[in-house]
């Protein structure tokens, strides 16, 4: 039997409304994480969120230095959550269980992944747990020499990383084709439950880029050797870039339509570019059309999408983004370099570096489907994660 609203009213807002930053402890045990609700079950949830108690995860505010121990504390529908949302470089470990995220440019931003090894998206994505480049941030580390190129766009809209990385750099089992977390749910609960997403860059941060500011609409699909992760700005509601309806479409597939990318094996690009075409409406025949996706989605989406236009993009070696022994190619692995460039600490673009042209993307290289079947690197995943964690060996 569950509280009375009163009781269960009262104890959220103690935990809630706690807003001391003290170091929190690892979560200490497993709590038990039920299924994805069923499509009965998620209109039944719908009407309970937003009543006392039952927040929806993507209305929560809080600024980044007055963070709960658990943004997500209540024990009702799917909750309470699995992790905490105070985390900082002092709880970065291999066994952190940090569900905050922060996504700042291309050597800096933390991913979601499994907490348990070869996890499974489709039954871990209530706890996912964020997988950082950057110690500061709390979370685990990613190891080295486990991304093997990426694309970092910042637009007038959103900020947008896709890339390829491997599986276990994530937790995640070496076959497992993931899928997509938002702060939605079909139950408008999240995944993670709990889950908040914050960055550096400019359209976020409340004072210039020194502190993350808190990012209200965000998706992320990972899985298959593939990650793209997208922050929307707070200020454009509409159309919205961010939707996480067409989370259904298989991953490859997912990271193409939704954001489409000119992502490239050993390559790794700092871009501007021009916004996307919001996912789901394209031009066939001279007319606008807009496709729906249907449940179960048994075919292909009607149509391919067309990659944005880059420029100004800076071109890097993964050993120049990822200096501290994480995430990027080992020495010998492959990557164009430029000599001097660094992405901005702020998120706000690059500070030097080799250019690169700034036409139109070709759309064989723009989408992640056609890459697919590169020839991605295999190196050994027992990595040591250098000063990421003096001593500290990752084991996937």
């Amino acid at each position: 039997m569950l509280p009375s609203q009163g009781t269960l009213f009262a104890a959220a807002l103690v935990a809630v409304h706690c807003l001391s930053h003290v170091a929190a402890e690892p979560h200490a045990e497993n709590p038990i994480i039920t299924p994805a609700p069923t499509p009965t079950q998620a209109f039944a949830a719908r009407q309970v969120a937003g009543g006392s108690g039952t927040p929806i995860l993507s209305t929560l505010t809080f600024p980044y230095t007055a963070l709960p121990s658990q943004v997500y504390p209540f024990p009702v529908l799917r909750g309470p959550q699995f992790g905490y949302n105070q985390c900082g470089v002092a709880n970065a470990s291999a066994t952190a269980n940090c569900q905050t995220l922060v996504i700042n440019n291309a050597s800096d931003f933390c991913l979601w992944g499994s907490p348990d090894p070869n996890g499974d998206i489709g039954d871990v994505e209530a706890k996912v747990v964020s997988y950082c480049t950057n110690p500061e941030w709390g979370g685990r580390p990613i190891p080295a020499g486990s991304i093997h190129g990426l694309q970092f766009m910042r637009t007038s809209a959103y900020i947008q990383i896709v890339g390829f990385i491997d599986n276990t750099a994530l937790g995640l089992g070496p076959t497992d084709q993931g899928g997509e977390l938002d702060p939605h749910g079909a139950d408008l609960q999240g995944n993670p439950l709990g889950g908040v997403v914050y960055s550096l860059d400019t359209n976020f941060s409340p004072d210039g880029g020194k502190t993350p500011g808190q990012v209200h609409n965000w998706n992320l699909f990972v899985g298959g050797g593939v990650f793209c992760v997208k922050a929307c700005f707070n200020s454009i509601t509409s159309p919205d870039y961010c939707q996480n309806v067409y989370d259904l479409v298989a991953l490859l597939v997912g990271c193409e339509f939704n954001m489409p990318n000119a992502l490239q094996n050993g390559t790794y690009l700092d871009c501007e570019g021009d916004l996307q075409t919001p996912v789901g409406i394209y031009v066939t025949n001279g007319q606008t059309l807009t496709w729906s996706m249907p449940d179960p989605l048994t075919t292909d989406p009607p149509y391919t999408p067309v990659t944005p236009s880059s420029s100004q993009c800076t071109t890097f070696s993964s050993q120049q983004l990822f200096a501290g022994g994480s995430a990027g190619a080992s020495s010998s692995g492959p990557g164009p370099t430029s000599a001097g460039a660094s992405p901005n600490s702020s998120g706000g673009g690059v500070t030097s570096g080799a250019k690169t042209g700034s036409g139109t993307n070709p759309s064989a290289t723009g989408n992640s489907r056609a890459l697919a079947s590169a020839n991605l690197p295999t190196g050994g995943l027992l990595v040591v994660v250098g000063s990421f964690f003096a001593g500290a060996t990752m084991l996937f």
